[in-house]
């Protein structure tokens, strides 16, 4: 008898740490069927990306989140989330080309972190400049494929974001807002690049990314102002080296609890650390150039768990290092998508973007390999039409 009860008492204690401790698996399948092309070229029709029929990942993951709660309010915490491509099952991405969110343990977010209810230090691989918060959350996560994502951090044309998903990142989140939900989710982060770490003897490790994000609510408003910069160098070495600035501000208004208008006024700048370079014509792919955009959108909830979604998007002219506009360099996209949600988990989406080129840009979708070429020529003009699967787990 005394034995049993040492026995219970023993198990008892160690489901009592175990309860401490947690790891839950989640996940997200989400795929495409969709008609895609890029036609319109400025070097004419030769050019063109001709129309494709295509069977498409969008995004899909899957991920461990750890926690363990150390008491007094504190916990430890880790995540460790994985891209994959279920259309191949490979890293590669629809232009055939490395997809860097799949392939590998960790592609997407993996950190490890401390804190409490006010605030945590997460350090590792993690996504910073990326996404619009409850802004603008309609890519991946609602429909697939919108135009906004492409813009408000742009994998093509003229211009790109200063970072996506950073390596060896340290990031301090603010978990309570300061007053009720004011700042509540704003960050501040810090990563070095690889070769901030491999720098040679006697040469400077410039390679740095820096930046923060803030977030507010009041009332049925919100607001989100990301700042990044990453300076990239060559080792400290000539006229490679290269400072990427960007800045989006955001605001929704929902005028029902899952419907919204949204507006994001984006801006982008590449500078180079030699004069010579910047000066050069800023029709190529060196020299400074800075480019910003305007993105509207709608999301209303129709009831019986049926979404509607627009959004049009205008990027300006690039500029150069004389400030002066470089003509024909901007370009203009839309989008309208319909989401069915079949349960909490499961959903169908409908999407019809168009992204039209000027005759000297060539931005196209981005997020999941969305585009179907890792370039498409200047002057293109997009055209996608799609259906999707999604399940989250």
């Amino acid at each position: 008898m005394k034995k049993s009860l040492i026995a219970l008492a023993a198990l008892a204690a160690v489901s009592a740490a175990s309860a401490q401790s947690t790891v839950t698996i989640y996940g997200r399948a989400n795929l495409g069927l969709d008609s895609w092309q890029m036609t319109g070229a400025t070097a004419g029709a030769a050019a063109d990306v001709k129309a494709r029929n295509r069977l498409i990942d969008n995004s899909s993951r899957i991920g461990f989140r750890i926690n363990e709660d150390l008491g007094g309010g504190l916990r430890a915490f880790s995540i460790i989330e994985t891209g994959m491509a279920l259309d191949t099952a490979s890293n590669l991405g629809q232009p055939g080309t490395a997809n860097s969110g799949a392939g590998y343990l960790g592609t997407r977010e993996a950190h490890v972190g401390i804190g409490n209810g006010q605030a945590e230090v997460r350090l590792g691989r993690q996504n910073v400049f990326w996404g619009n918060g409850k802004i603008e959350d309609v890519g991946a996560n609602v429909i697939y494929g919108g135009v906004t994502s492409a813009y408000t951090a742009p994998s093509s044309g003229w211009t790109a974001g200063p970072a996506a998903r950073l390596d060896n990142t340290t990031k301090l989140v603010l978990n309570q807002g300061l007053v009720g939900k004011m700042f509540a989710g704003s960050e501040i982060w810090y990563g070095i690049q690889q070769k901030g770490e491999q720098t040679a003897a006697g040469l400077e490790a410039n390679a740095k990314a820096q930046g923060f994000t803030l977030k507010a609510e009041q009332g049925p408003f919100a607001a989100q102002l990301d700042y990044g910069q990453n300076k990239a160098t060559n080792n400290g070495v000539g006229v490679t080296d290269s400072t990427v600035t960007g800045t989006k501000v955001g605001v929704a208004y929902f005028y029902a609890p899952t419907s919204k208008v949204t507006f994001i006024n984006s801006s982008f700048k590449t500078a180079y650390t030699d004069a010579a370079v910047n000066n050069v014509a800023a029709t190529t792919t060196t020299g400074f150039r800075k480019q910003g955009s305007n993105a509207f959108g709608v999301q209303h909830d129709l009831g019986g768990g049926n979404t509607v979604l627009a959004q049009y998007v205008i990027q300006a002219d690039m500029k150069n290092f004389a400030g002066a506009s470089v003509a024909d360099t901007g370009s203009k996209a839309y989008a309208f998508g319909y989401r069915k949600d079949l349960s909490k988990r499961t959903s169908l989406s409908l999407v019809y973007q168009v992204m039209d080129n000027d005759k000297n840009n060539n931005i196209m979708n981005s997020g999941g390999g969305l585009a179907a070429v890792a370039a498409g020529p200047l002057g293109g003009k997009v055209k996608m039409v799609g259906a999707a699967v999604q399940h989250n787990f």
